[in-house]
């Protein structure tokens, strides 16, 4: 049953220092003869367990390469002196053990947690030093990563590809040494399998989001404040599922962008409006890149500045980054930029840049989109009625189009439906998202469908609806 190779650092070190057409070349020959066998990065140090739990050892002690197949996690190393209890570590590091590894000298290598993200990993160990530094340097929590599947040392130096050098290695590889093992640890924090199943059960969804089209299978949330993004399914009809939690890094500075180089993410609605693949980019984005359209309208209304603030990997060669640690950008691991790809429709998927991310259950959010859905309905119906000052009415006074204030809106329209016999109007597929960091600012976004006697269109259209004093709904925006 073929697995996770791992090879001795005195033969990574030789690796290391081939040209590319060497390495290259040596990549070729282990996929032809081991299928599915790939040369990959590690995240600081690799261990592989088989899945009889006959062996665990250190793949790669630098973090260089290492030859693995099969499912690859993240777990906490922690180093237990001799002597010391397992008390000190289960107050500091509460998640479940996956493995433990008693080592020569009386020292236990413990391996903590299975997670599918490594930045999520990471921020455990980030939690565990805020929470007492001293202690926490203890046992000195690493990120690790973890192979599955049996050792190919043996057979690839059988065929002459490797040769195997076992003489730096750190730990023994030997069953007898294994005190624990158990590999059905789940693969993500217990915090977030109880969000998912609350979501699931409670039908709880975030404040904001209010209705979901049809044709939008999934919305991205990000809840800046803990460095989480959501991903949420739209079952139409079903409700919401919640598929994916992944840790994500932020601006150095927080979140508010307001000007140009403050380093600080937006908050608000955008969409991913375009996709760079790995090819396209510095080694700075990872393995792929999404671009969202700000400045949006909100922030062109509040005279904010800035571009090219995008949904990113890693840079290349870099295991994971604290909280607050990009220019501005949402960044994840490579290995999430790569996954999250499955759900996103470029153009139309929407991501949400929340301050402050409350889950409320589905039937309050309901509330406020019926009646929105309901205020949408009758602008529509207005319009189509050649209703001028009705139809008007229901435009705030502040509402801009950015080129138009609500006085030279009024008369542009007043003068363009004067000129038409009849107008139909028809919309679908519309969502409706609550703007974080607006007070009661809603997102409405639908396809439009309009006749008249003497100009036809159809395309998307984005309105922005505030609720004011007496509980009515005005529009502040609308383009297209």
């Amino acid at each position: 049953m073929p697995g996770a190779c791992f090879v001795s650092p005195g033969l990574l070190d030789r690796i290391a220092v081939m040209n590319k057409i060497q390495q290259i070349t040596l990549a070729l020959w282990v996929s032809l003869l081991f299928p599915g066998v790939v040369i990959s990065a590690t995240v600081n140090e690799s261990y592989c367990v088989d899945r009889q739990g006959r062996s665990l050892g250190i793949c790669d002690r630098q973090g260089k390469l290492m030859l693995a197949e099969g499912p690859a996690y993240y777990s906490l190393k922690v180093v237990l002196p001799k002597g010391v209890g397992r008390d000190l570590v289960d107050r500091m590091l509460p998640i479940e053990t996956l493995a433990e590894l008693k080592l020569s000298n009386g020292d236990i290598v413990v391996l903590l947690g299975r997670f599918h993200d490594s930045m999520k990993a990471f921020r455990v160990v980030q939690r565990c030093r805020a929470k007492n530094a001293t202690r926490c340097a203890q046992f000195e929590p690493t990120v690790v990563k973890i192979g599955a599947g049996q050792v190919l040392e043996t057979a690839l130096a059988r065929r002459g590809l490797l040769k195997v050098d076992h003489d730096n290695e750190l730990t023994a590889k030997s069953s007898a040494e294994l005190v624990n093992l158990d590999l059905s640890v789940p693969d993500e924090p217990a915090k977030a399998a109880e969000q998912r199943e609350r979501v699931a059960r409670d039908g709880i969804r975030p404040h904001g989001l209010l209705k979901l089209s049809p044709n939008m299978k999934h919305v991205l949330w990000v809840d800046l404040k803990s460095g989480d993004l959501h991903v949420l399914k739209n079952e139409n009809g079903n409700g919401l599922s919640l598929v994916e939690t992944m840790s994500v890094s932020i601006g150095k500075k927080g979140f508010g962008k307001q000007v140009r180089g403050d380093k600080r993410t937006p908050v608000g609605v955008y969409r991913l409006i375009g996709h760079l693949k790995d090819k396209q980019l510095d080694d700075f984005y990872g393995h792929g890149a999404f671009t969202m359209n700000y400045p949006n309208a909100v922030d062109k209304m509040h005279s904010r500045t800035g571009s090219g603030i995008w949904l990113h990997g890693l840079p290349k060669g870099t295991a994971h980054r604290p909280l607050k640690d990009s220019d501005g950008c949402v960044v994840a691991s490579n290995l999430m930029i790569e996954r999250i790809r499955r759900y996103i429709d470029v153009g139309d998927t929407a991501i949400v840049l929340d301050d402050d991310l409350q889950w409320v259950e589905e039937r309050q959010a309901e509330v406020v989109g019926r009646a929105l859905e309901q205020a949408v309905d009758e602008w529509r119906k207005a319009w189509v009625s050649k209703d001028d000052d009705r139809y008007l009415g229901f435009y705030a006074e502040d509402f801009t189009n950015l080129e138009k204030d609500l006085a030279a809106w009024k008369r542009y329209k007043r003068r363009i439906n004067k000129a038409k016999r009849y107008i139909n109007v028809e919309i679908s597929d519309l969502s409706l998202l609550g703007y974080p960091g607006e007070d009661g600012l809603v997102l409405a976004r639908f396809y439009q469908r309009y006749e008249s006697s003497n100009f036809n269109a159809r395309g998307w259209k984005e309105q922005l609806w505030r609720q004011d004093g007496s509980g009515k709904w005005r529009i502040v925006y609308e383009k297209g």
